[in-house]
């Protein structure tokens, strides 16, 4: 009896022992199998035994990894602090290599990001942080890929997130935004007003050639001046009042200012004067 109990004992020692040394290798992962503390294998997505005690197993996430870096009043070039972050975007393409030539390469990405972000804010000056950032990226992301690849560490890009200065730098770059911004608007407000010129030249000269197209003009205004439904002071100079005159059969005496006084409202139904 003691002996069929020992095998049970043993049996059960076994299949926990064996259980134990299982080893699920998810999709997106790979397993390094060491056998007393030397590299043995490498194993790919699946079920496999790395026996417990003698064996030891390092599984390494292939998927893209992100990694967030920043620097911390770096003086740009013209001594100006900047804080400047950025996030990279890289995985691991040798897990062999990444897992033997380096003692912790997620630690040893962030370091080598962060040096690189601080050599590059020394190296420009703050227009340049600020309007080029596309090739700031592309720069941090080459730099990078240089020295990662030799731990089989394949970089995708990297992406400045933010860039933040002195306050008082800011409300002073917002002013010279400001300004330029109404410097724009007084040229295109200039150029606008040259076009209209030109084009009151144009219709001067036309004018002056045709005295008919001169009183339908003038008909126009008046008769746009007095559709308001409030009460209206016009001043019409002396050329327009004889034309009036002369329009309706009448003479009136000339005058170097004629006002004329719309005191009311115009009526729904204006009556025909004769």
């Amino acid at each position: 009896m003691s002996f069929t109990v020992l095998i049970i004992v043993v049996a059960v020692i076994l299949a926990i022992y064996l259980l134990a040394s299982l080893k699920v290798v998810r999709q997106w992962d790979e397993m390094l199998v060491f056998t007393f503390g030397q590299f043995k294998t490498l194993q790919r997505p699946g079920l496999h035994v790395v026996w417990s005690g003698f064996q030891r197993a390092m599984i390494i996430d292939k998927r893209i990894t992100t990694t967030e870096f920043r620097t911390e009043g770096t003086l740009s070039s013209d001594k100006v602090p900047v804080t400047l972050m950025a996030v990279l975007f890289w995985k691991v393409a040798d897990v062999k290599r990444a897992a033997l030539e380096v003692q912790n390469y997620q630690a040893t990405i962030d370091l080598l990001c962060q040096t690189t972000l601080r050599d590059l804010v020394s190296r420009n000056d703050l227009q340049s942080l600020l309007t080029d950032q596309r090739r700031l990226d592309e720069e941090i992301a080459n730099q990078v890929r240089e020295r990662a690849t030799a731990w089989g560490i394949e970089v995708q890009n990297v992406e400045i997130r933010d860039i933040e200065i002195p306050g008082p730098l800011q409300e002073m770059l917002s002013r010279k935004a400001q300004a330029n911004a109404e410097k724009e608007a007084r040229r295109i407000y200039g150029e606008a007003e040259v076009i209209a010129a030109e084009e009151y030249l144009k219709a001067a000269r036309v004018y002056e050639g045709s005295a008919v197209a001169f009183r339908l003009r003038g008909l126009n205004v008046l008769l746009e001046a007095v559709k308001s439904d409030t009460n209206t002071l016009l001043f019409l100079p002396t050329e327009l009042t004889n034309m009036l005159s002369h329009m309706s059969g009448t003479m009136a005496e000339p005058t170097e200012l004629a006002p004329v006084v719309a005191a009311a409202p115009r009526p729904a139904a204006p009556e025909r004067v004769a």
